[in-house]
């Protein structure tokens, strides 16, 4: 008699749920009006529940906050995506995604109230994977990864809460090595490598703490020594040494903190601040992160 119970329990409640959501009120998305971030429909005075339809576009609402299924588009540099995913309360919550206008992948990306989680990948319109990225509570934590169209391997780095941490490697386009260094707490650490397309050592030095250290040589496409830099706490300090292509010194120079001597110890000419481009690189290439781009235009949507 019990079982009967609770199975009858629960066929009254399916029963319910469905016929709620079958009764469940649509509008046109035409009649949607905002007040106070709240929505309502033209005319009425309280709040919108129920759900907004029009061509390619569905929005859930629940006393006029967002609370369901949403999908809409929006533009990114003259082109139109397509997006779903899901609002918990108001907030963005779970995996959402964004395809091109054709139906293919363009992104999926996870929220855990809110605050983008979790691995969020890209994809070319070719369907290969364009990169991929780990973030914790808003924050990039773990591997960053981009590919080519081709599917190449392009680039490999590591964060920590937020900051680039250990070994980071960049490629040229066929996987020949471009850039190999490390960081620590978001800053360059240790030894820094530069190649040329063709596979050449260009520059060999080493950062502390994101400014250069010790003794840093160029080169020529040839592979021969073309300059050698002592450096000291991102200053110039001791002699920079110009070759010529046949090996020959054809230039000496030395310097004091940052300031250039004359054979008898006097400056010269005084320090001028060094403009360090390797370091200036990373920082452009943590403002031009995909995640953040695409979270602001998810968040945009009104």
């Amino acid at each position: 008699m019990k079982k009967k119970c609770v199975i009858g329990f629960l066929i009254t409640n399916i029963l319910l749920f469905n016929l709620s959501f079958s009764n469940s009120r649509k509008e046109s998305i035409s009649k949607k009006q905002l007040k106070n971030q709240i929505v309502y429909i033209v005319n009425e005075k309280s709040p919108f529940s129920g759900e907004l339809i029009g061509e390619g576009i569905k929005e859930q609402y629940e006393n006029g906050v967002k609370n369901g299924v949403f999908q809409g588009f929006f533009d990114d540099k003259d082109e139109r995506y397509s997006y779903e995913g899901r609002y918990v309360n108001g907030i963005k919550h779970g995996t959402w995604t964004i395809k091109y206008l054709n139906g293919d992948t363009r992104a999926v990306v996870k929220y855990n109230y809110d605050k983008p989680n979790g691995q969020w990948t890209y994809f070319y319109k070719n369907k290969n994977m364009e990169e991929y990225e780990n973030l914790e509570d808003g924050i990039l934590h773990g591997k960053l990864v981009k590919y080519s169209e081709n599917g190449e391997l392009l680039t490999r780095v590591e964060y920590k809460h937020g900051l680039l941490d250990g070994e980071a490697t960049f490629f040229y386009k066929g996987e020949v090595l471009e850039t190999l260094t490390t960081f620590k707490y978001g800053k360059i650490e240790g030894k820094l490598k530069i190649f040329s397309a063709d596979s050449l050592q260009m520059l060999e030095g080493e950062y502390k703490n994101n400014k250069r250290d010790g003794v840093w040589k160029f080169f020529y496409k040839t592979g021969d020594i073309k300059t050698i830099v002592n450096y000291n706490n991102g200053l110039k300090d001791g002699d920079v040494i110009i070759y010529d292509k046949a090996g020959l010194i054809a230039q000496k120079t030395t310097f004091s903190k940052g300031n250039e001597l004359d054979d008898k110890g006097n400056i010269i000419a005084k320090n001028t601040e060094l403009k360090d481009s390797i370091v200036d690189r990373f920082k452009k290439f943590n403002r031009n992160l995909k995640y953040e781009k695409y979270d602001k235009l998810l968040s945009e949507m009104e």
